[in-house]
């Protein structure tokens, strides 16, 4: 799975917003292909630039704990 980072600790989220973002990477949107990731950034970078933008890989059995 990936989570992308919009800003250090700023996670895109799965509701609404310009884009949706939330400070907790357990409630960041989780998308299963890498491409997946990136069209997500490429939306949220019509809002804004997000310059510092990553896309990270997640354990998602790490954070259910």
């Amino acid at each position: 799975m990936y989570v992308v980072e919009l800003e250090k600790g700023v996670w895109i989220a799965p509701w609404q917003g310009d884009p949706g973002r939330t400070l907790k990477i357990e409630n960041a949107k989780k998308y299963q292909k890498h491409n997946w990731a990136k069209y997500g950034l490429k939306i949220a970078r019509e809002y804004r630039p997000f310059i510092k933008a990553k896309i990270k890989i997640i354990d998602e059995s790490a954070l259910a704990k």
